[in-house]
């Protein structure tokens, strides 16, 4: 029976989402210099509002007042031109990174592909659409790097018709080279 741990980060990779689908290659931008450990998922579950009346100490009614939200973050400590351009929407002028005008929506397909130890399988996962907000974080100085903190938030994945799809996925790395 094969182990069903996860160890270590191999890649992470972006790619253009695809309506309804995932993408048929992940080889959009790669990060690199990822933080140990600072990938860590975050899902919650979703949120209710209980109807009280006076007269019963439970709950009239429990009504949804919040989907679930799945996801993940993530540091990296490479604030390259490459890495501002595509996470930032930067631009090079005269040998200046510059900013856009205005907010960037990051949305885009990602997939994590982790190492192989001992008896642990590489595996990889794949979400179909994510919003990735982007934020600068660390230390400006000799106690440490400043880095940029990800949070990656699963959105639905929607088919030309309308239809929600399926939006994240995951195999054993090996199976999908077979």
């Amino acid at each position: 029976m094969a182990k069903g741990g996860v160890y270590g980060i191999s890649t992470v990779t972006l790619a253009d989402c695809v309506a309804g689908s995932f993408p048929s290659a992940f080889n959009g931008y790669s990060f690199k210099a990822i933080v140990k450990d600072s990938v860590q998922f975050n899902d919650s579950a979703a949120s209710k509002n209980d109807i009280e009346i006076e007269d019963s100490d439970n709950p009239y009614a429990s009504l949804p007042s919040s989907l679930a939200t799945k996801g993940f973050t993530m540091d990296t400590y490479d604030l390259s031109a490459e890495t501002y351009a595509a996470l930032l929407g930067y631009t090079t002028s005269d040998n200046w990174n510059v900013e856009p005008v205005g907010t960037v929506n990051l949305v885009k397909a990602v997939q994590i592909v982790t190492k192989e130890y001992d008896k642990f399988p590489s595996k990889t996962f794949q979400w179909a659409k994510m919003d990735i907000a982007v934020t600068k974080a660390g230390t400006v100085g000799k106690s440490g790097f400043p880095n940029l903190h990800l949070e990656f938030k699963q959105l639905a994945n929607m088919d030309d018709n309308g239809e929600e799809q399926p939006g994240a996925r995951w195999a054993n790395t090996d199976a999908l080279s077979a």
